[in-house]
């Protein structure tokens, strides 16, 4: 293993380590073992269904990024196997699972890690935007409780209206996101002699290309309604959870859009599965609501860890079927020859 993968993976369990510790020092293994025997967990087995059909769309997208650069006789099943399998990999280390994941594509359906990696890189774009546009929407929909969790978090007078600051910051974020936009043109239209700045020019432009690459997807219909059904599933998936305690069943759609984005958040940190920064800010997000702290981080370990062990278990048994495909294939082309 190189220097820098080590130095990284150190840096992603220290902060896990931190973040957990921080989110948990001030509640009792007791606590958390009393709140289990008030939970429903026909809710959490629909939530755990809800997340492996988000899974399923994700293979079945997957797919229809693939078709039009050669590759249309691929199984919806097989796919899930190689997303699953990824899904499975990021629990030992950040974006680990991208890499997987195509390496199971070439092993077992032969397409090569460049190409199936343009269109990893495609995916992990757009759900940056639409984790962004939740974020905004949640900020409009739930304006008051953000904006007084907002002004409380970065240590504002609560008694003064902040409202015109707050334009000010999004209306500098946004005039900077154009400035990025325009620079990253220039960028892409440039041509570098220091290897690099070559090595990132081609980066960004893979990233570029790759966004561009979705208009080659012949049924968009399908890729904008598995788009649509995977976001939908993850809010449900965290919204059913609600109901099986009794401290958060009254919450409501707003809740479940915060809950959502803050989620989305956390799994993107650079941290295995998400853990130490899904309990801070998911449990952080419920207290705006006036969930008492540690009915907040008991929800947010009954959600994060129904899908640990749902990757757990679903992650494993693809990694074996992928083995088990690769072996027969593999016997296939040896009887064949």
């Amino acid at each position: 293993m190189k220097i820098s993968s080590i130095i990284k993976y150190s840096f992603s369990l220290l902060l896990a380590g931190v973040l957990f510790y921080f989110a948990f020092k001030d509640v009792t293994f007791e606590d958390m073992v009393q709140k289990m025997s008030g939970v429903n967990y026909w809710w959490i087995f629909l939530s755990i269904l809800l997340s492996l059909l988000s899974h399923w769309l994700r293979a079945y997208r997957w797919n229809l990024m693939l078709k039009p650069l050669g590759y249309d006789r691929l199984s919806d099943g097989r796919t899930f196997l190689a997303v699953m399998t990824g899904y499975l990999a990021n629990l030992a280390f950040p974006r680990l699972g991208e890499v997987t994941k195509c390496g199971v594509m070439k092993r077992n359906e032969k397409i090569p890690m460049s190409i199936s990696f343009g269109t990893v890189i495609t995916e992990r774009v757009l759900d940056f935007l639409i984790l962004l546009s939740l974020v905004i929407l949640d900020f409009f929909v739930e304006f008051d409780r953000v904006y007084e969790f907002f002004i409380s978090a970065v240590g504002w007078d609560t008694e003064v209206d902040h409202t015109m600051n707050i334009i000010l910051i999004a209306s500098t974020l946004l005039i900077l996101g154009v400035v990025g936009i325009l620079i990253l043109k220039r960028i892409l239209d440039h041509e570098f002699e220091n290897s690099l700045l070559q090595k990132i020019h081609r980066v960004l432009t893979d990233i570029v290309n790759g966004l561009l690459s979705i208009r080659k997807v012949q049924n968009i219909t399908g890729f904008v309604v598995s788009t649509i059904g995977i976001w939908v599933f993850y809010y449900l998936m965290s919204f059913v959870i609600f109901f099986s305690i009794s401290e958060t069943s009254d919450l409501g759609f707003g809740a479940g859009l915060s809950i959502l984005a803050a989620a989305g958040v956390a799994m993107a940190m650079p941290v295995q599965g998400g853990i130490g920064a899904y309990h801070t800010l998911v449990s952080g997000v419920l207290i705006i609501y006036g969930i008492e702290a540690t009915s907040g981080l008991f929800f947010a370990t009954l959600l994060h860890t129904s899908q640990l062990i749902s990757v757990l278990f679903f992650g494993g048994i693809s990694a074996l079927g992928t083995v088990f495909i690769a072996r027969h294939r593999k016997t296939e082309m040896a009887l064949e020859s």
